[in-house]
């Protein structure tokens, strides 16, 4: 009996030899049965895995119509997917919070710098320099007794219709020990008679208050060299170096007071007046003696006030209002080194305008910057000098004015004078 072949052949996916089943004529199942078995086992092992059919449910398969298994083939490995770490909020809040603080700080710096940049560019109107000089310090000139000298004055070249607009009326002379950080001052009589040591409209000699007059006529109405040549005519009468000057208008003293939201001046009337105080006719000013607070009008008018047109309190006129305009000074001090009002951006801008166009000096940035180092660790308050017992009253011609105690022209007793509670007042001890 000739034998036949028949080949039952797997899907494309699943050809092998080895499942290829050879039937002869006369059967032999043996082989078949055992792969069906071996099929069946194994499809009831996938119905016991699906999801979707019970096994008893799943359609019957023919022996002949079921297809074995191919071998698996084998591959290369695959790799393994990156997963990416979740952070804990721990870690994110450790992250965040430095780069906000960052941010902040960042944003701050600005808000700071600008307004820094802003004050110091409205710095460099008033004083020599550019912003950035105010990062260096320079060393004060000295005299030769090792103090740094500046005369103060004040004209009313803001006040329109002023017919001694460019006359000093008041002169202060401010001495700093940059050792020991102490500081006094003392003023000099605006009616005292001296030698300009030049010709001008006035003559060649008149009322020291007309010195800077005579400056400014001398040089061209060049503010800075008239304020330098005053401050050495008022050395020449004190018997000090001046190297520095500072020229300011009442609009200071009004504005600056205001700015320091007002200050608290010991007011001491010189005891004419019914009951105490002070008052003025001319300034329409009325005081109490004792502490005040005054607003910068009225700041204003105690530093002018001299009974010149009538009142009572200030029986020594010029000498009562020099001590005042010291006093008036030292309240001013006192406040502007409060670090509230330091640390107050607004008031520290509106002090910056009130300078401005309204004050004139040879200071510079890096200068300034010194100053202010001193005025921060400064151990007293301003200490005034009274020098009004040194001058007395006299006449040189038709004119009253005021003259040395030792005589016309005569300072000696003066300069010893001023030496002696220089070196008193601003030792260490």
């Amino acid at each position: 009996m000739n034998k036949k072949v028949m080949d039952i052949v797997p899907p494309e996916s699943h050809r092998n030899a080895k499942h290829r089943i050879q039937i002869n004529d006369t059967p032999d199942y043996s082989e078949i049965e055992a792969e069906v078995a071996d099929v069946e086992k194994t499809t009831e092992t996938e119905d016991e895995m699906s999801p979707i059919m019970p096994a008893h449910a799943q359609p019957e398969h023919s022996a002949a119509s079921r297809v074995p298994e191919s071998p698996e083939i084998p591959t290369a490995p695959k790799k393994a997917k990156k997963t990416k770490k979740r952070w804990s909020t721990k870690k994110k809040l450790l992250v965040w919070i430095p780069t906000a603080i960052f941010g902040i700080a960042l944003i701050l710096a600005i808000i700071v710098g600008t307004y820094a940049m802003n004050v110091l560019n409205k710095a460099t109107t008033v004083f020599e320099g550019s912003p950035l000089d105010i990062l260096t310090p320079a060393t004060l000139k000295e005299d030769a007794n090792g103090y740094t000298n500046v005369l103060i004055f004040g004209t009313s070249e803001d006040e329109e219709g002023h017919g001694g607009a460019l006359l000093a009326d008041s002169i202060m002379v401010l001495s700093v020990d940059q050792d020991t950080k102490k500081v006094a001052n003392f003023s000099i009589p605006r009616d005292l008679w001296v030698d300009y040591g030049r010709t001008c409209s006035v003559g060649n000699q008149g009322k020291i208050n007309a010195g800077y007059l005579c400056a400014l006529e001398a040089l061209g109405n060049d503010k800075k060299a008239a304020g330098a040549d005053f401050a050495n005519l008022v050395g020449r009468v004190v018997g000090l170096e001046i190297p520095y000057f500072i020229e300011v208008n009442w609009t200071v003293v009004r504005e600056v007071t205001n700015a320091l939201g007002g200050i608290d001046v010991d007011v001491h009337s010189s005891g004419n007046c019914p009951g105490g105080g002070i008052i003025d006719n001319n300034m329409h000013l009325t005081l109490p003696d004792g502490v005040s607070h005054l607003d910068g009008e009225t700041a204003l008018k105690l530093a002018r006030a001299r009974n010149s047109h009538g009142g009572c309190g200030l029986s020594r006129s010029n000498f009562d209002r020099e001590i005042n305009q010291q006093r008036i000074l030292k309240a001013m001090q006192k406040k502007a080194l409060n670090l509230g009002i330091l640390a107050d951006p607004g008031k520290v801008m509106s002090i910056m305008d009130a300078l401005g166009s309204n004050v004139s000096t040879n200071v510079t940035m890096s200068e300034l910057r010194t100053g202010i180092d001193i005025a921060g660790s400064m151990t007293t308050d301003i200490i005034a000098i009274d020098t009004s017992g040194q001058f007395t009253t006299g006449a040189v011609g038709a004119a009253s004015v005021v003259l040395p105690k030792a005589g016309q022209g005569n300072y000696t007793e003066l300069q010893a004078y001023i030496i002696e509670n220089l070196k008193n007042t601003l030792s260490a001890t």
